[in-house]
């Protein structure tokens, strides 16, 4: 058991003082014990401070919060930046002389993709995309590409398909925040982070296309002159709303068919 010998307020600088809001400075010793034997503690904070600072942290939880979901697919973005990087430093030191094959359909860890089916998907590496594609939706009809926008990526049905001579077009949701990704089927929520030469690749009825990307655009929503047969040119256009949750304007990457070793396309 423990005595209290003597309290003092350092607030009101007293003995004597009665406010049981202010926090004190206690000087206690065991019951019986050598009265060297002290110990200075000091008394909890007060109920009025503890629940201040309860309020503060709730604040910045609410604050700091709906961020979180965003930063944690941000990072693991940048992580698989990171082991692309080193994936391309041992390419580069290999040898002149040793050949480097092309091989688009590789993950940040080196390891293979399997494509989640050949008949018509997409995979995008880069961006951790693996996703089925649903063929010919009418860009012009919302309920149309609304339910294929629910099972994958959207093929628009004014386009052509991978094994034509032309202009493929796919479009897909964004959004910003992580638990809408899963909602929405939000498979395009990171193509904001490609860049030229990025590769980006198709299956088609059982053969694989690989694609570079040559450029970006921000455009206008009304604008669809985009979605008329582009004849003529093996080439894929990706497009997803913009900014991310918003549908004021879109977001639309631009890549070319490109050749791909022992692969026929």
């Amino acid at each position: 058991m423990w005595e209290v010998i003597y309290e003092y307020c350092p607030r009101h600088k007293t003995t004597l003082c009665s406010d049981v809001s202010c926090q004190r400075v206690v000087l206690m010793r065991p019951n019986g014990a050598n009265p060297a034997n002290k110990l200075h503690v000091r008394s909890p904070l007060p109920f009025s401070r503890l629940a201040g600072l309860m309020l503060l942290a709730l604040g910045l939880g609410g604050i700091t919060g709906p961020m979180v979901p965003e930063i944690r697919m941000e990072t693991a973005y940048i992580l698989r930046q990171i082991q692309n990087s080193k994936q391309e430093a041992r390419i580069q030191t290999l040898p002149k002389s040793a050949p480097v094959v092309f091989e688009p359909l590789l993950d940040a860890d080196g390891n293979t993709i399997t494509p989640v089916n050949t008949d018509f998907s997409l995979v995008i590496p880069k961006i951790g995309v693996n996703a089925p594609v649903i063929a010919n939706v009418d860009p012009a009809s919302p309920s149309a590409y609304r339910e294929a926008l629910v099972n994958g990526v959207a093929h628009a049905s004014t386009s052509f398909t991978p094994d034509q001579d032309g202009t493929v077009y796919l479009f897909s949701h964004s959004t910003n925040y992580e638990w809408f990704v899963k909602d929405l089927n939000a498979v395009f929520y990171l193509v904001k982070n490609l860049e030229k030469e990025d590769t980006i690749v198709l299956f088609y009825k059982g053969t694989r296309y690989a694609y570079h990307i040559t450029d970006k655009q921000v455009v206008a929503a009304r604008k669809s002159n985009f979605l008329i047969p582009d004849a003529g040119r093996r080439s894929l256009i990706l497009q997803t709303c913009w900014p991310p949750g918003s549908t004021s304007e879109r977001l639309l990457i631009f890549a070319d068919l490109v050749d791909s070793q022992g692969i026929q396309i």
